[in-house]
């Protein structure tokens, strides 16, 4: 069932409205945008030009009834999210566990659901600083599927025993390894001994070695965080050599407010024998050429610091965008304390985004901002502001919508304040809607003034947590309509143009025209609602000034219900 302009209205106006607000962004050097398989489309491939990120603008997010931190994600083979949780009861709460993985089903990031869990319970409970003689606890890092294979990799983390904090407000990550899955975290098996284990393969204690098992002993490569180039690490994907290989970062050992990162590598077809030796580091200059092998080696202790970043690099992580040819490393940092997490300071955090366009560099912060929350039913003036304390952001390689300039974020809040005036629980899932433009890459909502509505249109806006649906709209917002002869136009310079919007069981056929030209019909329907769609593209056209006219017919494919159409935004750029 649809929302109407007038239930909309009313949810908006008993909505909660929370906002983490960052800087306007841009992009530069102007790439051809990608066209194939999409009505009235160019054919030429776009140059590989990279397209500097400078800024990011957060929306409102949804939140999950669960229990847990550290999000980080992977888009495996079958479609799904598998996503990391720590120190977690799990959903429902189903677990109790230092490590879970979870299997995460839907299209909609506000609405995805659990239909399987792994408590990894060879990890230990929550916390558990007793299963092992370090004092420490497991505690995961970067996850990625290549090739339908899940690979994850742990650390031991804490604050007592060998991961004593020394007074420096760092809380360690030390003695790393990687285990896997073949069967989309059913099973794991680790790199001394342990297959197809059902509680996640955690590496057992050495005695000699007064430590446990790990593939990279000590601080040096102490959690290994993977490069995301998509779903399953498609090769077609990569760039960078990510075809051949699989890169990996890392900072200088610690989970929180670290200092430096380093990039490792490993070729796709040994990354299965889970063994540090096919490991290669980058000792090149930073933003060097990556390139040449000359430029690594097995030599950790030559690695470069290829991002340096005094006390204000958490555990990295890093997704590439394509159609940028870009990568954004998303991190975090908390204000620096040597008596760290004490004093509050966990309800205080900084969201840290950075830009490159290779692995190796050069990277530069494009996004500094602290991460706080509106009370807007007290009312809305930034006076009334309040640190939220959400850390570990995770970007989703599944909701990169929208040529890359609208994604997810993954995260999740404080944890020694675990639950806030308008929501059952922070210290769970957040899923936080994130958007990237500039002056020559750019999303114009469907709420501008920039479009004309003609005919019978209804817009609706969604600013509360969790709104179902409808909150999965680029901005929140849309206008929809089912009436025949309605249209929507707007005018726009540059060579590239873009409708977004959303196609399911009940859209109709619709008319795109570009400055009045031969109409392309556009089919909105799908078995299934998919939001921030890509509906029509067209590139290009000569950089001067153009209209495109969506035009609401009554055609429609036979299974669908009805006629609907809808306006989410439309993407443009300039050379």
């Amino acid at each position: 069932m649809r929302l109407r302009p007038s239930i909309a209205a009313a949810i908006a106006a008993l909505a909660t409205l929370t906002a983490l607000t960052i800087a306007p962004l841009g992009f530069h050097a102007f790439q051809a945008l990608a066209a194939a398989r999409l009505p009235g489309a160019a054919t030429a491939a776009p140059p590989a030009v990279s397209e500097q990120v400078t800024g990011g603008l957060f929306g409102v997010p949804s939140d999950y009834n669960n229990h847990g931190d550290t999000w980080y994600n992977t888009w495996a083979d079958d479609g799904n999210i598998y996503a990391t949780a720590n120190d977690t009861n799990g959903f429902n709460s189903t677990c109790n566990s230092d490590i879970t993985v979870n299997q995460l089903a839907g299209s909609d990031p506000n609405q995805l659901t659990e239909p399987f869990i792994n408590c990894m319970t060879s990890f230990g409970h929550i916390a558990d600083v007793s299963q092992v003689p370090d004092g420490c606890s497991w505690k995961s890092g970067g996850i990625i599927s290549v090739s339908g294979t899940l690979y994850l990799s742990v650390a031991r983390q804490g604050w007592t025993g060998a991961c004593k904090n020394e007074s420096n407000g760092e809380q360690p990550s030390l003695n790393a390894s990687i285990v896997k899955s073949t069967d989309h975290g059913q099973t794991w098996s680790n790199a001394f001994g342990t297959t197809g284990d059902p509680g996640g393969a955690a590496p057992q204690w050495d005695a000699s070695a007064g430590r446990v098992q790990a593939m990279f002993p000590g601080q040096g490569f102490s959690a290994p965080f993977f490069i995301n180039y998509g779903q399953d690490d498609n090769p077609a994907s990569t760039a960078d050599g990510g075809d051949q290989y699989v890169y990996a970062v890392s900072n200088d050992g610690y989970a929180y407010d670290g200092n430096y990162m380093i990039l490792g590598r490993v070729l796709r077809s040994q990354i299965g024998n889970l063994s540090a030796a096919d490991w290669q580091f980058y000792t090149g200059p930073a933003g060097g050429d990556g390139t040449s092998d000359a430029n690594w080696s097995s030599d950790l202790s030559k690695a470069t610091h290829v991002l340096t970043a005094a006390h204000q690099l958490s555990q990295p992580d890093i997704q590439y965008y394509p159609s940028l040819h870009e990568y954004v490393l998303a991190s975090f940092y908390y204000p620096f304390s040597a008596s760290w997490p004490g004093n509050g300071t966990a309800h205080n955090s900084t969201f840290g985004f950075y830009e490159a366009p290779h692995p190796w560099g050069p990277w530069t912060r494009f996004l500094n901002k602290p991460t706080t929350e509106t009370v807007c039913y007290i009312d809305c003036q930034p006076q009334n502001t309040m640190p939220l304390g959400l850390y570990d952001p995770a970007p989703v390689s599944k909701f990169a919508r929208a040529e890359g300039l609208s994604n997810t974020i993954f995260t999740s809040g404080d944890f020694t304040s675990q639950v806030r005036y308008d929501e059952p629980r922070l210290y769970s899932l957040h899923a936080l809607p994130l958007t990237l433009s500039s002056h020559q890459y750019q999303i114009t909502d469907d709420s501008s003034p920039a479009i004309t509505y003609s005919g019978r249109w209804g817009s609706s806006t969604f600013t509360s947590f969790g709104t179902g649906n409808y909150a999965d709209y680029f901005d929140s917002s849309q206008h929809s309509t089912t009436t025949n002869g309605a249209s929507a136009s707007f005018t726009f310079t540059g060579p590239v143009i873009e409708w977004i919007g959303s196609t399911n069981n009940d859209h109709g056929i619709a008319s795109v025209s570009v400055d009045g030209g031969p109409p392309t019909m556009v089919d909105g329907y799908s078995q299934t609602w998919n939001k921030q769609a890509t509906l029509f593209k067209r590139t290009g056209m000569t950089p001067g000034q153009h209209t495109i006219t969506i035009t609401v017919t009554s055609q429609k494919n036979p299974a669908s219900a009805n006629t609907w159409q809808d306006i989410d935004a439309f993407v443009t750029a300039t050379p």
